[in-house]
């Protein structure tokens, strides 16, 4: 860390995605989630022979998708079953990730040492989001990007859903039927919303953009709405939503803001 303060976290070492998702996706969330990683990756998107870290890198999925465009990937994880499961899926796939056991609060890079430094959907479980940011500003170069992908618990469909359980508890004395979309998940640290995250990351980096990823995902029978549409047509509607959202970060889905590192001296970099 920048501060040099002794750092001691209380990080799950075990974490597994396994059943984290269901084994069928809905619409809607298959939606998201492509949408999610095609922008943050193209946010990403670097010349090749970029230097590229990866924090909280999971499977490696992103980090091999990257690596095919031909940069040199980093992927860093602190769950040793999710390394193992890197591992593996990069044994098949044939892609080459240096991957690292290490906590995002406490990255082991010397400072300067990345083109791009990418963090998707895995700031809200780290122990500290703002010591992992601090750390992803360091090891970026002077002229490189942060770009940081998360959900947002403040958007659109969190606050409908809301609203509409609370009528609901109030006429017929119960919730809505699970899930809800506004509760912050068990093997979440922190609630992102549109304005802390745009907070938290200015205090590390010069913030280029926040663009807005999706509208109305998991509302209370949204999902079952677009099933019962034909796929083109679902496609269709989800991408009006999508657009919209793009221009109304605070209401949207997904957060993916893009930052440069702040208080250092620039260096040529390789053209993006």
């Amino acid at each position: 860390m920048n501060n040099g303060e002794e750092f001691n976290p209380r990080a799950d070492l075990n974490w597994d995605d396994e059943g984290v998702l269901p084994p069928v996706l809905s619409p809607d969330t298959e939606y998201v989630f492509r949408r999610m990683t095609e922008e943050t990756l193209k946010a990403a998107g670097a010349a090749n022979s970029s230097r590229i870290l990866d924090v909280g890198c999971g499977r490696g999925i992103d980090a091999a998708a990257l690596a095919r465009k031909g940069d040199v990937l980093f992927g860093c994880e602190a769950s040793r079953i999710m390394l193992q499961k890197a591992r593996e899926g990069l044994r098949k796939s044939g892609e080459t990730v240096r991957l690292v056991g290490s906590l995002a609060e406490t990255l082991p890079f010397a400072g300067q040492s990345f083109h791009r430094v990418v963090c998707k959907g895995a700031i809200d479980h780290f122990f500290s989001p703002e010591r992992a940011v601090d750390e992803m500003g360091r090891v970026a170069c002077a002229g490189g990007k942060v770009i940081i992908s998360v959900a947002n618990f403040e958007s659109l469909s969190c606050f409908l859903s809301r609203t509409l359980n609370r009528f609901v508890c109030r006429i017929w004395k119960r919730d809505l039927p699970s899930p809800h979309i506004w509760e912050i998940p068990k093997d979440h640290t922190h609630k992102f919303d549109y304005p802390s995250t745009l907070g938290l990351a200015g205090k590390y980096l010069r913030v280029e953009s926040v663009r807005g990823v999706s509208l109305l995902w998991g509302f209370p029978r949204w999902s079952n709405f677009l099933r019962r549409l034909p796929r083109p047509l679902a496609l269709i509607l989800l991408s009006s939503l999508d657009k919209i959202a793009t221009g109304l970060p605070d209401w949207s889905d997904v957060l993916i803001l893009v930052g440069r590192p702040k208080n250092q001296f620039p260096r040529k970099e390789r053209s993006s």
